[in-house]
């Protein structure tokens, strides 16, 4: 019914974004992952989707890539995980650093996403252990991920997370919030300082 949408991105949020085509505005949520490869504002821009029924909602879900997708759709089909959560996965990890976790049986990484507790980052691994066993792991740019975040990174991957989706509640675009939380981070950092570092950094351009 719905498989893809091509429009212009007229506006991006913390949590998706809307896309303009044929005159009517669409709201679209869409991950993190998907959110760092959108386009600047008021530029074409293509989504594949995923429609959620309700009684009385539709809830369109938004993609980049196909793989992204099916993934989405392999997630929401166990028990205990439903569109959010999927999409907080899916904001959380990209699809190689996923996969890895399931085969590396790593519950403790996995329930560090919202929405996850220990008992579902649990039932992801065993419904999913043996679909992603003969899945070879994506080659990943950096050694870091690579070779599996440490600690350190990953508390410096979920404040910068945190900081991203702090100035796109302020009105930042996606491709602004990431540059400027890019020039200031520093895993020491609380979320406070981190956006007072990032709006001060924009004070000057």
């Amino acid at each position: 019914m719905f498989e893809y949408i091509k429009g212009e991105l007229e506006e991006q949020r913390a949590d998706g974004v809307v896309v303009e085509t044929g005159g009517f505005g669409y709201w679209i949520r869409t991950s993190m992952t998907t959110s760092a490869k959108l386009p600047e504002l008021h530029q074409p821009v293509k989504l594949l989707l995923y429609p959620a029924f309700r009684e009385d909602d539709v809830t369109l879900y938004g993609f980049f890539s196909e793989e992204e997708r099916q993934l989405f759709v392999t997630l929401i089909g166990i028990s205990g995980v439903g569109p959010k959560a999927a999409m907080s996965l899916l904001s959380q990890f990209d699809e190689a650093t996923l996969i890895k976790h399931v085969k590396n049986a790593d519950a403790k990484a996995i329930s560090r996403t919202p929405g996850i507790g220990k008992k579902t980052a649990e039932r992801i691994i065993l419904e999913l252990k043996d679909k992603f066993k003969n899945v070879p792991l994506p080659e990943q740019d950096g050694a870091v991920k690579a070779q599996g975040a440490t600690e350190k990174m990953q508390r410096q991957d979920d404040l910068y997370n945190e900081g991203i989706n702090g100035l796109l509640g302020l009105g930042y675009a996606y491709k602004e919030a990431s540059d400027l939380i890019d020039q200031v981070i520093s895993p020491d950092m609380s979320i406070e300082d981190l956006l007072k570092a990032a709006l001060a950094a924009a004070s000057k351009m």
